[in-house]
This record gives structure tokens, sequence and C-alpha cells, in this order.
């Protein structure tokens, strides 16, 4: 045999042998056909789960859901399908109204598949409140009722790689043509960016009817300000975002000493109490009570439309004392871990003075008091009553 014959029948030879041992290892695999649903308990405002099934590709596959009332179908208003598997997982969704009816319901949602396996779950849509006009999971957010006509509303925009990022929520009063409350994240990544306040207009929030917005084309009329409630500094992340902190919707008439030098001295301090966990703020004008002697009662915008002036300002904080333990407000169970204060300040031509002292603190219960609104709702139950009690100015840069 010649060399090259020989070379030739020896590889040969070891090719196949390659492939013998690869034959023997190369297993089928089976997949077992399962189904699962992705939540068994939803919330009263949720609309929407789903049931993933899991099998080999061709099984076929047939899916129901029974409820009192079809309250839950699947796409098209169906209450089953039928199809095979073209992958091996398969996500079906299932959709339901909102539970306005006072009451839990319950749906069964039965799988068969073609290779004899079968599942049967259960999912409970809970009720929600009626009375609750949005509810959304963020620490900041107010409890927001339907009552007295108040509008609620959230703005949205640029965040760095986000381009629908909450900005702020807030509580509009029609028959003050202010917000009572706006309440917003504050992080570090809200505060750098491209946002320029020389780029921004004052004008009409397109959320609300103008008529029921007070004309801030110039300022009030007076010596009142258009005071912000979320100040622009805190939205220089995006010119988009500060352009939305300019709406009349976040403006009240504040007088002119006041807002450029206590309250804006207050709000640098703001400032310098994010931390990696956020920190949550709600921004407050209140309008009960006694004004002070330099304060009006009312002024005008630039169309004459009369417009209060608040008694009271108010900024409402909560964070984690820490600042860096990667919890939700809701996921922490030791009241200790938690810290919150409000500053309360009379509204007042305060002229040069800045100073922020324990006078103006408050805690965050005296101020559900005061206002009748319930702040930080988020937090756990088990700890709500002693976080919303306890006020430690100096916690706060405050002696």
């Amino acid at each position: 045999m010649n060399k090259v014959k020989k070379i030739f029948v020896m590889l040969s030879a070891a090719f196949c042998a390659l492939l013998t041992i690869g034959c023997d290892e190369v297993k089928v695999e089976t997949i077992a056909s399962e189904a699962n649903l992705t939540a068994t308990t939803v919330k009263g405002t949720s609309t929407n789960c789903a049931v993933v099934l899991r099998a080999q590709q061709g099984t076929a596959y047939s899916v129901a859901i029974k409820s009192e009332g079809d309250w839950a179908t699947f796409t098209g208003g169906v209450t089953t399908l039928a199809d095979s598997m073209t992958t091996v997982d398969k996500v079906i969704y299932i959709y339901f109204d909102k539970n306005s009816s006072g009451a839990e319901r319950s749906a069964e949602v039965s799988v068969e598949f073609s290779d004899g396996n079968q599942f049967t779950g259960y999912f409970t849509q809970l009720s929600y409140d009626t009375s609750v006009a949005m509810e959304r999971e963020w620490a900041e957010l107010p409890l927001c009722k339907n009552e007295n006509d108040y509008i609620f509303n959230t703005h949205y925009g640029k965040l760095g790689i986000k381009d629908n990022a909450r900005n702020y929520s807030y509580c509009f009063d029609p028959s003050v043509r202010a917000s009572l409350w706006v309440a917003y994240p504050l992080h570090s990544s809200h505060m750098s960016g491209e946002g320029d306040r020389d780029y921004s207009s004052f004008g009409y929030d397109p959320a609300v009817s103008i008529s029921d917005q007070a004309n801030l084309t110039k300022s009030y009329n007076g010596w009142y300000d258009r005071g912000h409630q979320i100040p622009a500094a805190d939205r220089k992340c995006s010119q988009e975002m500060m352009d939305q902190t300019f709406y009349a919707t976040n403006m009240t008439p504040q007088q002119g000493n006041f807002n450029q030098n206590k309250w804006g001295v207050l709000e640098g301090r703001v400032r310098n109490m994010v931390c990696s966990d956020t920190l949550y703020v709600v921004t407050g004008a209140y309008f009960g009570g006694d004004h002070d002697s330099s304060i009006d009662s009312q002024t005008t915008d630039r169309s004459g439309n009369i417009c209060p002036t608040p008694t009271y300002y108010y900024k409402a904080l909560l964070r984690t004392k820490k600042g860096n333990t990667g919890l939700r407000i809701d996921e922490v169970k030791d009241a200790n871990q938690v810290r919150g204060i409000v500053f309360w300040l009379k509204h007042a031509n305060t002229g040069e003075n800045t100073s922020i002292t324990e006078a103006d603190c408050i805690s965050i219960a005296e101020l559900e008091a005061k206002t009748g609104f319930t702040f930080f709702p988020m937090l756990d139950d088990s700890i709500e009553a002693e976080v919303k009690s306890k006020v430690v100015p100096s916690e706060w840069g405050v002696n």
C-alpha cells in the first residue's frame, strides 16, 4: 500500500470512529408538556395576565377559560383556543376589565395537550376602590381620591435612555387655579443634563382646560412670582422634562422675597438630600387658615382671573436612611430604615431671611391632619404609623 493510500485509510478510520462516538453521545431532548399562570392574584386595576405553555414543537393544545359573566377572555373576546406549538414556549394573554364590582372574582384556566398532559389553574382578581382617582406603585404619590373636582395627572418625559419616564404628578384644584400638591421622585440623574431654563417658556398645561388655569404669560399681578412647586433645577435631565415644570399647573402666586430667598434655599437643600435609593418629594400649597399680614388673600393673572394666594407651603420628604439599600419603599419592613420629614413654611414676605429651623419642621402625620391628604401610602402597614409620626430635624441637617 503506497503512503498516500495508507494515510487516507487511517484518516477514514479515525473519522468513522469519531462519528460513531458522536452518534453514541447524541441524545434527543424530550420536553414534557406543561402550563403555568404568570399570576394567581392580580390587582383590581390590572387588565391582563397570561398562561405560559411549554411543549415539544408540533404538540397540539387547547386552552379554555371560565369566569362567571365571561369577564376574562382571550384576544378577540373568545374563551377557548386550539392550535399547535410552533415553538417550545408560547405565551397566551388573558384580558379582563378593571374590577369595580366591590368583591374579588376568580377564573379557571384549563389546558389539554395532545400527548395527554393536562393543567388546571385559577387566578383571582381583587376589587379596587372606585373612589380612588389615580393609583400607581410610586412611593411619592399621595392617595388620589375622587373629590372636590380635583384633577389628577402625571407628566412623562425623557430621562437618560428612557423616553417615557415619569416626571411629576399633581392634584390640580380649578377653584384656586393651582395644584394643591405636586409629587415627584428626585435622584442625581434628574438634576444634570441638557435641560436649560433659558429655553423654557411659561404656558398652559395641555392636560387641563385652559379656562381652569391661570394665564401666566407674565407673572401674577402685584409682588407675586410664578412659584414652581417642582423646581426647574430638579429637572435638568432633559429639555422636555424641564419645559413641563413651566406649566401653569405647577405654579402658584408666591411672594417674591419668600420665593427667591427662604423657599429657594429650601429647594437647594432638598437637592442635597438625594440618595441612590431616590428621594421622594411632595411639594404643596395650603390655602386654608389666615394669611400673614404681608400677603394679600388673592391676586390676579394676566387675564384678570382671581387667583387665591396660599397661606402655607410645604415639602414632604421620604427616603431610606442609608440611601443605598436597593429596596423599594414598600419593601422596607423596619421603621428604623426609613426617615421622613415635612418642612411647613408660613407664606410671608420673609425679606432676606433664608434660615430653616426646627420650628419649620413637622411630621408627615401632622401634615395629613392639616391637609386631609394621605401621604406616602406605599409605606408598609406595619411601619407606616411609626414613620409618619416621627420627625428628627437633625437627620435632615436642621439644628
